[in-house]
């Protein structure tokens, strides 16, 4: 087959992907000579990863405002990235009060921020920010504005059809979008060109898909089936480009590595032992870690590859219960019983401490170690103008202050990156900063026009 050049090149490497039956993930191997041309203005990227029941803040908070120094031990996963985050500890969500239910019912309307008042599970009426945004950028080549993923969302991302705003935490013109739950499911329609993943309505499969099954034990890779053709079209690049299509070669390898190893992370020579093999069962509570590694993963993959230019990932619903934290070390499965047998977020939030340990406190910090390991992989893909964390802003959101007090309105927010020279980072801000601030110049860095009033201008570069 001939590879087309000139004006010919956007319906060319079109043909070439249907001809080799690879999804828009391997757009990149295709077209790395285009991308000298893209500029950080028009490539930003957003990335929102929302968790439960706040933090244990006297181990998390920085003590004062202003340039980040000593991180609290909470916060101490991310020391390395500290000149690159802005800490933003006490939030005042204007969209919400304090209300029946407290921070619980907040969890619909955290991103919309519009409508003030004090209803519990209330359900927007318009777009959160992220779809603010993605309304206004388009969907750009492969039709998906957003990529939503989810992690056992209660079980189920539809498990209350009657209060969405329950488990449902971004909104499209006054409806839920529901998460995608099915890593598998991503990977198919994302590098194998497969059908576009789907959310789904009940608890994931237990059962691999054996579509994927196949690819993994017959192609071993999406590139090892694709490689001669993509390594002869290398060799008709320069040695920079060569050297951007070799590290989205080891990018994707990873992410294979991780979908196929049941969980256990990937070998980096750490070890002798060789990874064990198989598929990460979905359903099982106990394989949550390698499920949001795998999740992370593809949401790296999504932006790097252009399939979107904003992702999110929803880690509980709006009080955690799903989610059984026995697989942090340091902590228990079993909890003190509070509306279930499990140490789950809600019983972590409401008794922190179990037999003299403050669980609580290491779960915060396990999450923080979630949230670097991903701006580590932002930082790993390189980019025409540096790398991908450079484009980003991704923000680690919260619904509460801390799941002790419920409180719905002094919220700790923390985010990473400066999306390409907009946000002046390395900074905790003062308190009852809105959150609706934030979200607007988040707007703003995108050049889309803020649906909020309200500015904060101290994280402006």
């Amino acid at each position: 087959m001939r590879i087309k050049t000139g004006a010919d090149w956007e319906l060319a490497r079109r043909d070439v992907l249907k001809y080799l039956g690879v999804g828009v993930g391997c757009l990149p191997l295709l077209s790395a000579g285009r991308a000298k041309g893209a500029t950080a203005a028009t490539e930003r990227c957003l990335a929102v990863i929302h968790t439960s029941e706040g933090y244990r803040q006297q181990y998390w908070k920085p003590s004062a405002a202003g340039p980040l120094t000593m991180l609290p031990d909470s916060l101490t996963p991310l020391e390395k990235h500290k000149a690159d985050l802005i800490v933003m500890p006490d939030l005042d969500n204007i969209g919400f009060g304090s209300g029946a239910s407290g921070g619980h019912g907040s969890y619909g309307s955290i991103y919309y921020g519009l409508e003030p008042g004090k209803i519990s599970y209330k359900k927007p009426n318009g777009n959160t920010f992220d779809q603010e945004i993605a309304s206004s950028i388009g969907a750009g080549k492969s039709g998906r504005p957003t990529l939503p993923l989810g992690v056992q969302l209660d079980r189920s991302p539809q498990s209350d059809p009657s209060k969405p705003a329950s488990n449902h935490c971004f909104f499209l013109k006054g409806q839920p979008i529901n998460p995608i739950l099915n890593p598998y499911q991503v990977y198919m329609e994302v590098f194998a060109g497969m059908a576009p993943a789907q959310p789904m309505s009940g608890m994931p499969n237990a059962a691999p898909d054996p579509s994927v099954q196949k690819l993994f034990q017959k192609r071993k890779s999406i590139l090892d089936y694709v490689g001669r053709n993509l390594d002869a079209f290398k060799m008709r690049l320069g040695k920079q480009d060569q050297m951007a299509i070799d590290a989205h070669h080891d990018s994707v390898r990873e992410l294979e590595d991780q979908l196929s190893s049941a969980g256990t992370p990937v070998n980096t020579g750490a070890t002798c032992s060789p990874p064990k093999t198989g598929m990460i069962n979905i359903s099982d509570g106990a394989q949550y870690p390698a499920i949001l590694d795998a999740h992370m993963s593809l949401m790296v993959a999504a932006l790097a590859c252009g399939v979107t230019r904003i992702v999110q990932l929803q880690l509980s619903d709006s009080s955690g219960n799903n989610i059984n934290f026995g697989f942090v070390p340091g902590v228990p499965g079993s909890g003190t019983g509070y509306k279930s047998p499990y140490r789950n977020y809600h019983d972590l939030g409401h008794n922190p401490v179990l037999g003299g340990t403050d669980h609580k406190r290491i779960v915060d910090k396990w999450m923080m170690q979630q949230f670097a390991t991903f701006i580590d992989r932002l930082k790993a893909v390189p980019t025409s103008d540096g790398n991908l964390f450079g484009r980003t802003i991704a923000l680690f959101g919260n619904h509460m202050q801390d799941g002790s007090n419920h409180d719905g309105n002094h919220l700790p927010w923390i985010s990473a990156g400066n999306c390409g020279g907009y946000f002046k980072t390395g900074v905790c801000l003062p308190d009852h900063q809105p959150t609706t601030g934030f979200m607007g110049e988040v707007c703003t860095a995108f050049g889309v026009k803020s649906p909020y009033k309200e500015t904060l201008a101290a994280i402006r570069a």
